[in-house]
C-alpha cells in the first residue's frame, strides 16, 4: 500500500467524523484534498493532485477539486462547526486568546481570520475572505466574524483579544466592551484622539520622550464615538525608533504588554500556511467564495499536523526524529516531520480524535 493510500485512509475517517452532514462524494474530494495538500506541501490543484494516488486521469482529479470550491452547497462557516469545537475543547479550560489578523491570498483576495492560541501556534476559529486591500476590513465585516467565533465559544469563558491597528475600530472596541465582555489590546494608529486632562488629543501629540512608555486610564477613545472609559498603552519601539499605541482594558501596562506579545502566533500560522508549509500564497484562485473553501480544506490539514506534532512529543517519538536538548521546531513542523517518519517507516498513523491540552505537554521553540 502506497504512502498516499495510507494516509487517505486515515484523513477520509477524520473528514467524515468532523464534516458529517457533507454529502459522500465531496467528503471524498475533501480527503483528497487535504491529503494531497499534507504529502505535497503546496494548494494548487495539479501540486494536490500528483501527491495522492488516484485510478484515473490526475486531470480529472484535479477537475474535482475545481467542482468542490465551487459548490455553493458547501458552505463553510456550517461545515467547519465540528472542527472548532474540537479545538475549543482543548483550549475551554483556560482563558481563550483570540488572535485577529488579515493576510492576502489568492488573487487580489484578502482573508480575515480570527485564532485561537495553542501553545505556540494559533488555530483558526473563523475567517471571511474578500476582495480589498490588507488593512482596510470594514467594522460591519469584523463585526459579523466576531460574532459568528462568539458563537462557538463555551458559555462565560474568559476571552482576551489581541489585534493589530485594524482593529481599533470604536464600533468593535465598544461591542468588546458593553456586549462581548471580553478582555482585548488592540493596536490603534497614532493619529487618534483621546480625551484625556480635559482635552482632545492625538496619540503622537502626547508629551513622551523617545524610550519612554505609558499607561493613560480612563480616557474616551476617538472624538467621533467617545467609546469609554478604556486605558491607553504608549509603548516605545526601539527597533522603528517610535512609539506604537494600544487600546485596551488590562489593568496595567505589564498585563497588557504581556497579552500583546502573544499576538505574533498568527503571523506564524500565515506563514504556515504560505511559504513555510502548504503555499497558500500561490493558489491562482480569485473568487473569494472559492479561496475560502480552499482554506477550509487547507484548515483541516493544518490542525492535523499541529495534532501530530503535540502526539509526537506525547507520545516520546521526536526523540527518534530531532534534537531533544531543546525544540527548534514549532508543532506544525513536528507534525510534518513525525508523519513523514510514519509513511517512511510503515507505522500507524495515529488518527484526529482530539488535540492534546495545552498543558499535558511542554514545547518550547528556541529561535
Amino acid at each position: 500500500m502506497s504512502d498516499a493510500v495510507r494516509l487517505f485512509k486515515v484523513v477520509y475517517p477524520m473528514v467524515t467524523r468532523f464534516v458529517p452532514g457533507m454529502l459522500k462524494d465531496n467528503r471524498i474530494t475533501l480527503a483528497y484534498m487535504i491529503t494531497g495538500i499534507l504529502k505535497g506541501k503546496n494548494v494548487q490543484f495539479r501540486k494536490i493532485a500528483q501527491a495522492v494516488s488516484y485510478p484515473y486521469q490526475k486531470t480529472s482529479l484535479e477537475d474535482r477539486f475545481r467542482r468542490f470550491v465551487r459548490n455553493h452547497n458547501i458552505v463553510v462557516e456550517v461545515q467547519f462547526i465540528p472542527l472548532a469545537g474540537l479545538i475549543l475543547s482543548a483550549v475551554s479550560k483556560e482563558c481563550l486568546v483570540l488572535l485577529a489578523d488579515s493576510t492576502k491570498v489568492g488573487g487580489g483576495c484578502i482573508c480575515l481570520m480570527i485564532s485561537v492560541l495553542y501553545k505556540s501556534r494559533a488555530l483558526p476559529l473563523g475567517w471571511v475572505v474578500f476582495k480589498g486591500k490588507k488593512g482596510h476590513s470594514s467594522q460591519d465585516t469584523q463585526l459579523a466574524l466576531f460574532k459568528a467565533v462568539k458563537s462557538l465559544l463555551p458559555a462565560n469563558c474568559q476571552v482576551a483579544v489581541l489585534g493589530d491597528g485594524e482593529f481599533d475600530g470604536s464600533q468593535v472596541i465598544n461591542w468588546f466592551e458593553t456586549e462581548a465582555h471580553w478582555q482585548y489590546t488592540c493596536r490603534t494608529d497614532k493619529d487618534t484622539l483621546i480625551w484625556y486632562e480635559d482635552e482632545w488629543i492625538a496619540l503622537k501629540d502626547l508629551p513622551l520622550e523617545a524610550g519612554q512608555d505609558a499607561f493613560l486610564t480612563g480616557v474616551l477613545f476617538t472624538r467621533s464615538e467617545q467609546v469609554g472609559p478604556v486605558n491607553i498603552l504608549a509603548a516605545w519601539n526601539q527597533k522603528e525608533g517610535r512609539h506604537w499605541f494600544f487600546v485596551t482594558n488590562f489593568d496595567s501596562q505589564a498585563e497588557a504588554q504581556k497579552w500583546y506579545r502573544k499576538r505574533f502566533a498568527i503571523e506564524t500560522l500565515f506563514s504556515d500556511f504560505k511559504g513555510r508549509g502548504f503555499h497558500l500564497d500561490e493558489t491562482r484562485l480569485w473568487i473569494p467564495e472559492r479561496v475560502s473553501r480552499l482554506i477550509f480544506a487547507t484548515t483541516m490539514a493544518y490542525v492535523f499536523a499541529v495534532f501530530l506534532g503535540g502526539e509526537s512529543i506525547v507520545s516520546r517519538a521526536f526523540v527518534q526524529l530531532v534534537r531533544t536538548d531543546a525544540f527548534y521546531h514549532s508543532l506544525f513542523q513536528l507534525g510534518l516531520i513525525y508523519l513523514d517518519h510514519l509513511l517512511n517507516e510503515c507505522l500507524p498513523i495515529p488518527p484526529l480524535i482530539r488535540l492534546h491540552p495545552p498543558s499535558s505537554f511542554d514545547h518550547i521553540v528556541i529561535a
